[in-house]
């Protein structure tokens, strides 16, 4: 039998093994930790990107949202969408119709709303309203959509609506709802996307545009859309001071109207599920719900 070296104790072989082992152990977690990294990192970067806010110095407007393909719209058709002005002792209203569908038909009345007359200029191939406001105290003015192929023209009147005339310098400084692509807004700086696909109760008056999207009422001045805050809107106006919201609402037999954030009325006895028009005339707040015309005051 071979000898063993001097000082080679029997203890070599079984050190060796163990260190192997040692080794062994090592990498085996030092594998699981990488893959530990990995799916950490991975997580990480599926995070959500985050979001900011405004800078300091602004009125903490909504940003602008980009337009949805199927938003919630109201109840009734675009050609059921109503508009409503008032003037001096005069007040003007009309049904939008839709080109290839529905007529318009606008009216005019001189004693707050109990009677209406038909002022509807169908001589000038009118398919459909695409706005409509009082000017020169008892005139009217409107945006329409004209003809077979639905020409765009701003069409104003000089005898209490019985003609109309077309001014292509008006239509120039208009803002108003592309009818052909119901999500533009056309304002005389370019255009603008709708918060929406199908924008209703679309108003401008001077820079300021206000809508309705999804129940959610809208206003953009200078090309930036702020949510105004009111819920389950129907119809929006623009005033002299603040845009005047139609909504319904709990505690009020009909819709509530607002300026601003303050309640201004509640009118009653009004189908809070119809198309809706409403704007102010001195202090009352005039409504246009389905067949009935209310006047409210504050």
């Amino acid at each position: 039998m071979a000898r063993r070296p001097p000082g080679v104790s029997r203890s070599i072989p079984w050190l060796a093994g163990a260190a192997i082992a040692v080794v062994a152990v090592a990498a085996i977690v030092l594998s699981v930790a990488a893959v530990e990294r990995v799916r950490s990192t991975a997580a990480s970067d599926a995070s959500p990107i985050p979001t900011f806010s405004f800078g300091p110095g602004t009125a903490s407007p909504s940003p602008t949202p980009s337009p949805t393909a199927t938003p919630s719209g109201p109840a009734w058709p675009a050609a059921d969408e109503r508009f409503l002005t008032a003037g001096s002792g005069v007040l003007w209203r009309a049904t939008a119709g839709q080109c290839g569908g529905p007529a318009p038909v606008v009216e005019r009345s001189t004693d707050a709303g109990a009677t209406w007359t038909d002022v509807t200029p169908t001589y000038r191939g009118i398919a459909q309203v695409i706005s409509l406001d009082a000017f020169a105290g008892i005139q009217a003015e409107m945006v329409a959509a004209t003809g077979p192929n639905c020409e765009v023209q701003a069409l104003r009147t000089f005898t209490e609506g019985e003609f109309w005339a077309p001014y292509p310098d008006v239509l120039a400084a208009s803002s108003y709802q592309d009818p052909k692509a119901r999500s533009v807004i056309i304002t005389p700086s370019g255009t603008l996307e709708a918060p929406c696909a199908d924008p209703r109760s679309v108003r401008a008056a001077g820079d300021k545009v206000a809508l309705v999207c999804s129940g959610k009422a809208w206003l953009t001045q200078a090309g930036r859309w702020q949510e105004l805050g009111a819920t389950d809107v129907l119809a929006v106006a623009l005033t002299e001071g603040d845009p005047l919201v139609a909504a319904r609402a709990d505690g009020c037999r009909g819709m509530n109207s607002s300026a601003g954030t303050s309640v201004v009325t509640c009118v009653p006895d009004v189908d809070p599920f119809a198309p809706t028009a409403l704007t102010t005339s001195g202090a009352d707040v005039l409504t246009w719900s389905g067949d009935t015309f209310r006047s409210s005051g504050p």
